[in-house]
């Protein structure tokens, strides 16, 4: 399981994979992964599955599976997300899916989050579910099949650019504020809002964003995203939040998020989605 500042490595190591060696993962390897999604830290009580399924077993379900850059995808396993329905579901399967997702990263497995490619309903007969649950999300997972340093560096140096900067991600106080400069003086504070901004999303839409007051950070997003009933826009700020969560832990702070509505100051018309203590020094 991830360790403390393992995890800072984890997350910064961690990029979208679409070729996969055929050669299978052991099954214990596997099934480790697959159990680090049911023992991940949640938002909720939902109750959730963590589905392992070979390739073959998906059959025409997962046939010409694509990511977000229009990439046949053909693994040899494949990690699938359940859920119940309930308050924070959403958020709270991105939240946990993505401490699966680090897990597997860190044991050099590759992993692609896939949210939309899939027809839930047939998926969802596929693993043996009733209407009671819905299908979320599934990654591809494998050994990839271009581990070679070049390619790694120079995904994750595409990927950095792509990211929006901490200045347009956190506030403070108040939509739209610009942080103040003891914010970018304190190291744990920066390297916390480094770990949040390279979270994966949809389509890199990134539709989260954070208001730091001094003490405490507020979650929420400004725009709304349905398919098949559901804000996948949800599912993106759980994986955020993760990342947020799992690097101040690394680095010291205790807390927990805690989703719920509040106001959002200067974006009345914000979704909040939850807030977490993390107290900041005013001076330096």
């Amino acid at each position: 399981m991830l360790q403390h500042m393992d995890i800072l490595k984890t997350i910064s190591d961690r990029i979208s994979i679409r070729s996969y060696e055929q050669e299978p993962v052991t099954a214990a390897e596997l099934e480790e992964v697959r159990r680090a999604g049911e023992a991940a830290e949640s938002l909720t009580q939902v109750e959730m599955k963590f589905h392992l399924c070979e390739h073959d077993e998906m059959g025409k379900e997962l046939r010409g599976l694509i990511g977000n850059y229009v990439k046949t995808i053909v693994a040899p396993h494949y990690i699938v997300l359940a859920s119940r329905e309930g308050d924070g579901y959403l958020t709270d399967a991105g939240f946990r899916f993505e401490q699966m997702i680090l897990e597997a990263t860190r044991r050099g497995l590759g992993t692609c989050w896939v949210g939309l490619m899939f027809k839930e309903g047939s998926l969802r007969s596929c693993l043996e579910l009733d209407k009671s649950w819905r299908v979320i999300a599934l990654t591809p997972i494998g050994l990839s099949a271009d581990p070679t340093f070049l390619s790694q560096a120079l995904r994750t140096l595409a990927r950095s650019s792509t990211r929006r900067p901490i200045e347009r991600t956190f506030f403070w106080k108040r939509h739209g504020d610009s942080l103040p400069f003891h914010a970018f003086t304190d190291d744990r504070l920066t390297c916390i809002m480094e770990a949040t901004r390279w979270s994966p999303s949809w389509m890199n839409r990134q539709p989260w964003n954070f208001i730091l007051t001094g003490r405490e950070c507020l979650a929420y997003k400004t725009r709304p995203h349905d398919r098949e009933g559901k804000d996948y826009h949800l599912v993106d700020c759980g994986i955020a939040m993760s990342h947020m969560h799992l690097a101040a832990k690394a680095l010291g702070f205790s807390g927990r998020w805690e989703l719920g509505s509040f106001e959002v100051p200067g974006a009345p018309d914000a979704r909040p989605i939850g807030r977490y203590p993390l107290p900041i020094e005013s001076n330096r």
